[in-house]
């Protein structure tokens, strides 16, 4: 499954990364341990005939290489494609009958050995921080295609969990003065982390509200050593 995120750099530039998410299960794979990569001249990675293009370089590369599509970086223009493969032989030849067939692109091109995959663990794939806008983004695609009105304000429920009691506790206590207030605490015996609040505040969903919302509980509860579970509302229209 490919999804994507966008964060900025350390220069506070913008980009996108598609990442194959299902590598992680395996990564890093000893057999396919060339990192191929082709930089194209092009904006917009979701463009219907960009898409088109990533896909069939993709099949290509998979039937003649084994290779295996890691993810791309968009970023100023360009986008960065990678790819895994057991060798870099015929990925010259490959790509540029790809390029060729959808009318060519400005490009760059090469190939590296990468055992240890570290171009897909430490820079493709998403941080905590991503997997919590990927998830964030879901829950309000799942809310906008059943007609809700994101701006209209409701009840949302957030759920935490910790290691220990007092932890949550003091979570529970510093989040008070954000506007959140405790709705009940659950908990879970078989699991390290047994004890867990839902919270609750009302506010709008905007994408521009939960990311910020969202980024103060991811804190709060890492500041405890806790985790932030998601959130979950009611459908306002």
């Amino acid at each position: 499954m490919i999804e994507f995120y966008e964060l900025t750099d350390e220069e506070e530039i913008p980009f996108r990364c598609d990442v194959n998410m299902e590598l992680s299960e395996s990564a890093p794979q000893p057999e396919r341990s060339w990192l191929l990569w082709l930089f194209v001249k092009a904006s917009d990675p979701a463009e219907e005939g960009f898409v088109r293009f990533r896909e069939e370089l993709a099949n290509k590369l998979q039937t003649e290489l084994d290779a295996v599509f890691a993810g791309s970086l968009s970023k100023e223009g360009w986008i960065e494609l990678y790819f895994y493969a057991p060798d870099a032989k015929r990925f010259e030849n490959l790509s540029s009958e790809v390029m060729s067939a959808h009318g060519g692109f400005a490009y760059e091109r090469g190939a590296s050995r990468d055992t240890k995959w570290e171009m897909y663990l430490e820079r493709l794939y998403p941080d905590a921080y991503a997997l919590l806008r990927i998830q964030n983004r879901h829950t309000l695609e799942a809310l906008e295609e059943a007609g809700d009105d994101h701006t209209i304000a409701r009840e949302v429920e957030h759920y935490l969990f910790f290691q220990t009691k007092s932890a949550l506790e003091r979570v529970v206590s510093s989040l008070s003065s954000h506007g959140f207030s405790l709705k009940e605490e659950v908990g879970d015996n078989e699991s390290d982390y047994a004890y867990g609040a839902v919270l609750v505040k009302t506010e709008p969903v905007t994408p521009e509200q939960v990311e910020e919302t969202t980024a103060v509980l991811f804190d709060a509860a890492l500041e405890q050593h806790g985790y932030y579970e998601g959130w979950s509302t009611v459908l306002a229209q």
